[in-house]
Parts: C-alpha cells; structure tokens; sequence
C-alpha cells in the first residue's frame, strides 16, 4: 500500500509535534506544510528540506493532492480555511480546541458533513492503551460520583493571539481546560449544570496587555448526583494537569505520566499504566490507519466534540450571569443529540 500524502497546517509547538510525529509513521509521507510566518518556514526547511513548503493555507490545500491534512492552527484560522478541504474531500484530523464557539464548531462540521468528509479531532482519552476504559478498570470503580481536576502552567508573558478575545474566543479555560473537560464528559456525560467564574487579574504590572481569562474553575452538577470540580491557570507552575475520578468502588489518578488505580481509601494501588510518551502518536496513527481501511470509523470526530464544546459555552455564559447554566440548553438551542455518552471515546 502506498504511503499517504499528507499536508499540515501550522508550524508553532504544537504543528512540530505533529511534524515529528508524521516523520516517523510507516502510514504517510508529509508532503507539504504552510505557516503564515516566514521564520517558521525557514527553521522548517533546514530540517525538511524534501518538504514543500508554502506562506498561505489556501495554496497548501488546492496545489498539493493530499489524501489527509493535520490542522494546528489557531481556531480563528479554521473557519476560514478549512471548509476548502471539505470541498476537495481532503479528511482533516485537528488539535483541540476543535473552535471557539458552539455555533463555530457546528458551521464547521456541517461543511464536512455535507461532503461525507471526515473531520476528527485530538481527544486527552484517545487510543492510548493506559486511557481505555477497560485498561484503567472504570466498571470495576463503579459510577463516578466525584471528579477533581487541575490544569497549571506558567506559560510565556505576551500571549499573543491567546490574549486577544477577539481571536481566540476564550483563555485558560477554552485552550489549557479543554483536554479535561472532554474527558469528564466521556466518563461521566454532560452536566446538568456548570456553575463558573473567570478572572484575568495573574499578570499584574504585564507590559503586554490581553483581554482573555487566565484563571477559571468549575463545578458541573450530573444528573445522577455527581460533581466535578475543575481549576485551571496559565500563569502559575509547576506545569501539570491531572484529573481523579472517584467511584463507589475505588478512584483513578491521571497525570501526564500515568494512570493509577487505587481502592476507595486512596491506600492502596491496585495498578498502574506508564502513559505514551507522545500523546499524539496513537491517534494519529489511528487516524491514519483508517483513512487507509475501508471501514473508516473514526473515533473522536468533531460531532462527538459538539457536547464538550456546549460544556465551555455555558461555563463562560455562567461567568457572565453568575448563576448555573446548562450545556444541554445549548444542544438544544441548535437542535442537537449529545452524542458521547458516559465511558465511551
């Protein structure tokens, strides 16, 4: 069979792990990239230099035949761009957050959908082997009833982009919370309701002005009587994200390294499974190896987002109105099934 044409869109951190990624896939060969900075093309090439290489989004989509294109561009350049692919039926697998909105996450989809395109997206829980439900034992912890979950990271003084409203559609919450709170919607559902506030007093004295929370928590009320609780902040350390599901049987620990299981006390482990080193590796690999099958089931499509999308909807209406909102107002409102229901991918 032969190898997979791919392209990629954006060459910050995150397009150079996917880059990397893609370099040692035995599914594809990276054809060609695009950022719109001219620097980051040349840093590129010293080491692609085989790598066509281009400073706009729209002639990496329409001059190279592509069989897949890897999306890590800001959520504000998706819209844009990316109903192109959908017309030249170019699948498309993208880091999250899938878009800044409810409204712009399902104007994108429905382009996708209209083509019988896939469009699928990075998912925390994934494919990999240490986040499968069966690996890290939920039946045998039970029903959650309690989740704690706390994103931190003290990350570069000018946000750029992140900063500006405007562009990024939201902060901490939308770009550094968005991994957690699509897990707790896979495991537990969609909450009732989500009550939040946000705040963006972390950067006193800053010389580098932004509009965008930096801090932000969470309680999300399910209908069967479980809570959540989330935190999260970009502008303290140390770095680290974890998330602890408490059932009626026993608990579940997941930082960037592990997963533990442990009894109910907390006492004692009952296992533990190391985490991929590359979190992005297993999906794309997956996303890759369908797009080669015939089947083509996609897990983590954008439509399986939509529910997680509405959760930060009404968390940051919840912030406006300081009261309790529900996410399930929000599929409503736009005539939408959720479609990821508890333990699922």
């Amino acid at each position: 069979m032969a190898a997979l044409k791919v392209g990629l869109m954006g060459l910050g951190r995150g397009g150079l792990r996917i880059a990397r990624t893609l370099a040692d896939s035995p599914w594809c060969k990276l054809a060609a990239v695009a950022s719109l900075q001219s620097k980051r093309i040349e840093r590129f090439k010293s080491s692609y230099p085989h790598v066509a290489a281009f400073d706009d989004y729209r002639s990496l989509i329409v001059s190279v035949p592509l069989d897949a294109l890897l999306v890590a561009v800001p959520p504000y350049s998706r819209l844009k761009y990316l109903p192109l692919a959908a017309e030249r039926g170019i699948p498309v697998w993208m880091l999250t957050p899938p878009a800044r909105r409810f409204d712009e996450g399902l104007e994108l989809l429905d382009a996708f959908e209209k083509t019988d395109c896939p469009i699928v997206v990075a998912r925390n829980w994934g494919i990999e082997p240490a986040l499968q439900p069966e690996a890290i034992g939920l039946k045998e912890i039970g029903r959650c009833f309690l989740a704690r979950g706390s994103i931190t990271t003290c990350g570069e003084a000018d946000l750029d982009w992140r900063g500006d409203s405007k562009r990024a559609g939201g902060g901490a919450l939308l770009y550094q919370g968005y991994p957690i709170l699509d897990t707790l919607v896979q495991v537990m559902g969609l909450p009732s309701t989500v009550y939040a506030r946000t705040a963006g007093v972390s950067r006193p004295g800053t010389r580098f002005p932004y509009d965008t929370e930096d801090t932000a928590a969470l309680i999300c009320h399910f209908a069967g009587g479980g809570i959540a609780v989330v935190s999260v902040c970009w502008t303290v350390g140390p770095q680290h994200e974890t998330l602890d599901l408490h059932g009626l049987g026993g608990s579940i620990h997941i930082d960037s390294n592990k997963v533990e299981i442990r009894d109910r006390t907390g006492e004692i482990e009952i296992h533990r499974l190391l985490r991929s080193e590359n979190d992005l590796q297993p999906q794309i690999e997956a996303f890759l190896s369908e797009l080669a099958a015939s089947s083509r089931r996609f897990n983590s499509t954008l439509r399986h987002h939509l529910p997680t999308l509405a959760l930060i909807e009404a968390a940051y209406l919840s912030a406006q109105t300081s009261q309790p909102e529900s996410p399930g107002t929000i599929l409503r409102m736009h005539d939408v099934r959720e479609t990821t229901p508890p333990g699922t991918r």
